[in-house]
């Protein structure tokens, strides 16, 4: 399915080019470029035939040019373009490329790809390959687009060139990111723990195989010190599914008595009485990453973080490596029926095979939509259209945003506020062709920093600002106001307040984006608290009681503005947060574990009950799978969001919180075992909703099963995470319960079919 995806990607570009082998873009050359004198660019220079100018270090040092592709804001959805840079490299960490494409915090640049680095001052060339949702027009300026190279030190670049990209580009760029995360945790990884270390146990007729392949769920991690276990070696990968379903199968490959070279895998076609099943086969390959081990600094781990294309790897002698499979079903095409293949796995003077074994059950599971669930994910700014794909195959059903990072871009001249909806326009229009049906858009931050997290009431105070030294007094003068009269929007703001709900209220209902739920500012039951960011901005208070009544101010406000959007709150303490149940429409909380009866206070009060959970880049598949499934349908919550999808560092996410679950690629998304895990909890929630439909619809008594494994469910959390502000999960103490749940509700339908 992956390489049919990237063929299908490069013919687009055929298409654009046409049929000349040497169709070529335009050429910039940085030495003939206007503007590009200053701070982050040296002056033209020459050398041995080569013109450039260096990029300064520590800089980021961009260049504007025009669209080449027409008259789209982005070029058409499919291509992608290899930009050619001709440089000098010097540097010994790789340099970074940029482009504009409309989707990082407040719009600013998004990383594409490094290069470089070898510091063997040589000129060279490195391929950047620039998806259509990687680049787009620069609005404010219309016609042009910007890039921009960052290097650690003064960086010679000569000349970048628009062209086409290799058949194999994806696999290079894959290729080449993992090296440069291998080079920038090299100091690391000798300190890294590489998992609890296994004995392997493998059957006498396998001991003399260098390669042993075993069978393990994918919700226990195979580690770089795993090895098979009692039953694992050469067991059946065994898949049970409806006709419209993901399923993931992992396993295991052990380097037995030697290493392994060039390790890959397969998966031959699958037969049954009806034939070959038809299906959707991804495979992927983990990369062992270096991570934080805890909260103690210096302390290391190699954790099986993302889960790439599959690639070939080495195993050392004693060692394993986690693969995986994910069987996609096409609803109709895919027929019920049992179905046997095999996995082949090969490397360097060694094979293995493993049995896999798919069940495609005569069951057609609700979708998320016709079951009535929600889930989001909160994003630093926007994130890249495919990327919204890939959620929305993961079950996202829409996004949570961050004023802090995503917002039109507004002006106040003469008191009147004026909106610039280009780059939310075109995001918005690519959610809802995913399927998107809602965004939750929190219009401010932390109430520890209070007044200056208040984003959209600080903003909209110093829109009327044409300098920097304005935007800063403003800014100040806005603090010092709210900081005086924190029970309310203050006076002077109120009127702007309602008019951007209005006007945002009004252009999304008129260009079909996603129902709105806004959220007046993030955690307004910490107004119970007494606390203040110690690198505070002068003049922030932070929490008290005054954060209630202005929550409260804030929604009666965005009431006045428009009947067309909802109002939304993330309430992470219960008796504290119960306050606003009637000030909002949605009550998201983290806290169900302080009162079990408040999601049947919320619903009593006519407010949907939501709840929220964190997440990490080094957490395991089963957990996000329990909390959002079983653990949440237990109080029936109709929807949650995720903290956070993409607020991480790019690839290398070694030290401090990895809050992030994907990273974006112009071939594709890079996942980690928690969206896995995630999408399979709202598969679980789908599985309830679908027995609800066909059996507890005709047999009320039916629900004792539901009630029993919602008993369950709760009875079954682990302690710990519970601490709703700085480390709030929940976790299961028997993983394999997820699959007897899930097993039991498949058994009851098929035997109500019957």
């Amino acid at each position: 399915m992956y390489k049919l995806l990237i063929s299908e990607l490069l013919a687009v570009v055929v298409v654009l080019v046409g049929v000349n082998p040497v169709w070529a873009g335009p050429t910039w050359r940085i030495a003939e470029l206007p503007g590009l004198a200053g701070a982050d660019w040296g002056e033209v220079a020459a050398e041995a035939g080569h013109s450039y100018r260096v990029v300064r270090a520590g800089r980021q040092a961009a260049w504007t040019v025009p669209v080449w592709w027409g008259d789209g804001f982005r070029p058409a959805e499919g291509v992608i373009y290899n930009l050619r840079v001709h440089y000098k490299d010097t540097v010994t960490t790789p340099a970074i490329f940029y482009s504009h494409a409309g989707v990082s915090s407040y719009f600013r640049f998004s990383e594409v790809h490094r290069f470089g680095g070898r510091g063997d001052g040589t000129w060279k060339t490195a391929d950047i390959p620039v998806s259509w949702d990687l680049v787009c027009r620069k609005n404010l300026l219309g016609e042009v687009t910007e890039f921009a190279i960052a290097a650690e030190g003064d960086l010679p670049v000569e000349s970048i060139q628009v062209m086409p990209v290799a058949a194999d580009a994806d696999r290079t760029y894959f290729r080449q990111t993992r090296q440069w995360v291998v080079r920038a945790q090299a100091d690391k990884r000798g300190l890294a723990d590489g998992g609890p270390r296994q004995q392997p146990m493998i059957p006498p007729a396998m001991t003399g195989q260098p390669l042993v392949a075993y069978a393990r769920n994918y919700l226990a991690v195979v580690y770089p010190n795993s090895a098979p276990q009692a039953g694992e070696a050469g067991a059946t990968l065994k898949l049970r599914m409806a006709r419209n379903e993901y399923e993931p199968a992992a396993f295991g490959v052990y380097a037995n008595g030697r290493a392994l070279k060039n390790v890959t895998f397969t998966v031959g076609p699958m037969t049954g009485p009806k034939g070959e099943l038809q299906a959707a086969i991804d495979l992927r390959t983990a990369e062992y990453s270096v991570v934080q081990a805890g909260k103690t600094k210096g302390k290391y781990r190699l954790f099986p973080q993302r889960l790439w294309p599959a690639y070939p790897v080495d195993i050392a002698a004693g060692q394993s490596h986690w693969l995986w499979i994910t069987v996609h079903t096409l609803g109709a095409r895919s027929q019920p029926g049992t179905y046997t293949g095999t996995v082949r796995i090969t490397a360097e003077g060694a094979e293995g095979n493993l049995p896999i074994e798919v069940e495609v059950l005569p069951i057609r599971l609700l979708t998320m939509n016709e079951a009535g669930l929600s889930l989001g994910t909160c994003l630093s700014g926007l994130c890249t259209q495919q990327e919204l794909k890939t959620l929305a195959e993961h079950n996202h059903t829409g996004m949570d945003l961050w004023f802090g990072g995503a917002r039109p871009e507004m002006k106040v001249v003469g008191g009147k506020l004026s909106l610039d909806f280009a780059y939310m326009d075109d995001w918005m229009a690519y959610a809802r062709k995913c399927g998107m049906t809602h965004v939750m858009w929190f219009l401010g931050g932390n109430p520890y920093g209070f007044p200056d997290t208040m984003n959209i009431e600080r903003d909209l105070y110093r829109a009327s600002a044409t300098t920097n030294e304005e935007n800063h007094r403003l800014r100040a003068e806005y603090i010092k106001k709210a900081a005086a009269n924190p029970n309310k929007v203050i006076p002077e703001l109120t009127a702007l307040y309602t008019e951007w709900v209005r006007q945002v209220a009004a252009h999304g209902k008129a260009n079909d984006w996603p129902l709105l739920i806004l959220h007046p500012f993030d955690e307004p039951a910490k107004w119970v608290q007494d606390h203040v960011w110690s690198d505070k901005f002068p003049g922030v208070i932070g929490t008290g009681p005054w954060i209630k009544d202005h929550f409260k101010d804030a929604c009666a406000l965005i009431r006045k503005a428009s009947k067309q959007v909802l109002v939304g709150g993330d309430i992470h303490h219960a008796e504290p947060g119960i306050v606003f149940v009637k000030d909002i429409d949605v009550f998201c909380t983290n806290a169900i574990h302080e009162d079990l009866q408040l999601g049947d206070k919320v619903r009593a009060a006519g407010t949907q009950f939501w709840q929220y959970s964190g997440c990490n880049d080094q957490t395991a598949a089963h957990r996000p799978r329990y909390t959002f499934g079983f653990y949440f349908a237990a109080f029936d919550s109709r929807g949650s969001l995720v903290w956070a999808y993409n607020c991480l560092d790019r690839f290398d996410t070694s030290e401090g919180d990895g809050w992030g679950y994907g990273w974006y690629t112009p071939f594709g998304t890079i996942v980690t075992p928690f969206m896995a895990g995630l999408r399979e909890g709202w598969d679980d929630r789908r599985w309830v909703e679908t027995y609800k439909a066909r059996v507890v619809a005709k047999d009320a008594k039916a629900k004792k099963l539901l009630d029993r494994i919602g008993a369950e469910a709760i009875a079954m959390r682990a302690p710990g995470g519970r601490d709703t502000v700085s480390d709030f999960y929940a976790e299961i103490k028997r993983y394999e319960k997820l699959d007897r749940w899930r097993g039991q509700l498949i058994d009851a339908i098929l035997r109500a079919a019957q």
